[in-house]
């Protein structure tokens, strides 16, 4: 695994903060100054960049992405997201399904009505 206080000084970005500077560096934690923003923010590592940092340009990036995908896999992060890709997908096809039982509902009653119609026109040519 990289060595956290290899990024120490190193430039990060951030999704929203964008850019700054690892200042301090601990077992499991960066911090991270951010000039633009006037703001200072710690993050765990390696998580981190996994989603909110991206290392600036570096030649860490293969140690660093190493790292990232050891957290992963003793994390089990991969597994919470194929979990959730999984709900996901089954919560598409369970709306699919309830939307196309509305459709055929829908029919079933308008296809009523034109039977009831037909019914009423007939009775009543039958009347007159």
């Amino acid at each position: 695994m990289l060595e956290i206080e290899k990024l120490l000084n190193r430039t990060v970005i951030h999704k929203v903060f964008g850019r700054g500077v690892v200042c301090a560096a601990d077992d499991k934690h960066l911090e991270v100054e951010f000039p633009e923003k006037n703001k200072k923010s710690k993050f765990a590592y390696p998580s981190c960049f996994d989603g909110f940092l991206s290392l600036e340009g570096s030649e860490l990036e293969t140690e660093l992405q190493a790292a990232v995908g050891q957290w992963r896999e003793e994390s089990g992060a991969d597994e919470r997201e194929a979990l959730i890709h999984r709900y996901e997908k089954t919560m598409r096809a369970i709306q699919s399904r309830q939307a196309a039982a509305e459709e055929k509902k829908l029919k079933a009653a308008q296809r009523a009505m034109e039977h009831r119609s037909n019914y009423s026109n007939i009775r009543q040519a039958k009347k007159d």
